[in-house]
């Protein structure tokens, strides 16, 4: 099976892009018309004390947080015209499936081809198979750096080949919004994510590959909890607060690093991120990670260094206390809001990952979390995860 030997065997020597992947995953008997393709993790994750939490794991419910099952249904249409669909279902959502691609793709010529529908936004290093853990040495990609609430957009992209010098090249460039349910700022919305439009570009050459991409989107994120502050300050002489409160129709982008240093045996992988939501009290948030491994017989060993920070934003520097008890409630009541996405974590995670069989592997990790602001947050996690395709 292509994907097997593709994947498996050669993780992380070149860059793949979504028309790699689809061709993979997609991949079947020349005589079929309609190819079923899928994926699996089945991951149990423990925490190493009873009263901690890490990235979705307890001391409980060990296997749902981190379990997923995913199927994609291909077929080429002939004349350049292909379609394709993936549905997933991960245990953190009680296994509800729910569609992550469902595009319309036509290769325009050997360099370009156009997808139009529901598709991976090319957001990071590892977006075009991020559920796919039979690709990367990890059971998941860093969390921080890849941890945006929407990785998927109803639009159109163009996914364009080039040479650039002595580098293989590939730009995306993507347009469409996202209204997908998500959590945020501990509740459950419905934001919506408008005119999002950016590209990612990545170069290869032998044992470098170097990436770059910006994105923009104008966000609408709903929030209950800030309503009453919101509510407060429009009642005030300084109703300018209010609006950095309300995020609603604000300007967002991201920004995304990378590089792949390949040495055969020995790798190095590299990713930094930005995100930021101008004119309201959320900070530019900034996230990386790099991760050194070593190939050897069937087995990958490697390690990751990861970082997420952002400083406090506060947005009443223009209101003094002391003029009005009310004013002071609501300064205090908003400097907390803004003092609350103040970030400045770091963690360790090593790892091996054991081929086992031609189409599925076995993965350990054990994680170091650490939280320079509160170290009650600190926490360790093992987790274990046996990752096919078929």
């Amino acid at each position: 099976m292509i994907l097997v030997n593709s994947l498996g065997k050669k993780f992380m020597k070149k860059p793949i892009n979504v028309l790699m992947l689809s061709a993979l995953i997609a991949t079947s008997p020349a005589s079929a018309d309609i190819a079923f393709n899928g994926f699996a993790s089945i991951v149990a994750g423990a925490t190493t004390s009873s009263d901690e939490q890490l990235w979705g794991f307890g001391d409980s419910d060990y296997f749902k947080p981190g379990s997923l099952f995913g199927l994609q249904v291909s077929s080429d249409l002939s004349e350049g015209l292909s379609v394709t669909a993936q549905i997933i279902g991960r245990g953190a959502d009680d296994w509800d499936p729910k569609f992550e691609w469902a595009y319309l793709g036509y290769r325009v010529n050997d360099s370009l081809k156009v997808l139009v529908g529901r598709q991976r936004a090319p957001l990071y290093m590892y977006s075009d198979f991020l559920d796919v853990s039979y690709a990367y040495p990890w059971i998941t990609p860093p969390r921080g750096v890849y941890d945006l609430p929407l990785d998927s957009i109803d639009g159109v992209s163009a996914v364009y080949d080039f040479e650039l010098g002595e580098f293989s090249s590939t730009l995306h460039v993507v347009y469409g919004a996202n209204t997908d349910e998500i959590n945020a700022f501990g509740e459950t919305i419905k934001p919506d994510f408008d005119d999002i439009f950016g590209a990612a570009f990545t170069a290869n050459k032998d044992w470098l590959t170097l990436r770059a991409a910006y994105f923009t989107a104008e966000s609408t994120l709903p929030l209950a909890a800030t309503q009453p502050l919101v509510q407060g300050w429009q009642m005030t002489p300084f109703a300018e607060v209010a609006n950095s409160i309300t995020l609603t129709k604000k300007d967002t982008s991201f920004a995304e690093l990378g590089f792949q240093l390949d040495f055969d045996s020995f790798f190095i992988v590299g990713e930094y991120t930005e995100l930021q939501i101008k004119d309201s009290f959320y900070p530019k948030e900034k996230s990386s990670y790099i991760m050194a491994g070593y190939r050897f017989s069937d087995k990958v060993a490697h390690i990751t260094f990861g970082q997420d920070e952002s400083s406090v934003n506060r947005i009443t520097g223009t209101v003094p206390y002391g003029l009005d008890p009310t004013l002071d409630y609501l300064k205090a009541q908003t400097d907390g809001l803004a003092d609350s996405q103040a970030n400045d974590t770091n963690y360790v995670t090593i790892g091996l990952r054991w081929d086992f069989h031609d189409s599925a592997a076995l993965k350990f990790e054990y994680s170091d979390y650490q939280d320079d602001l509160d170290s009650n947050a600190d926490a360790g996690l093992f987790k274990v995860g046996l990752v096919t395709v078929f």
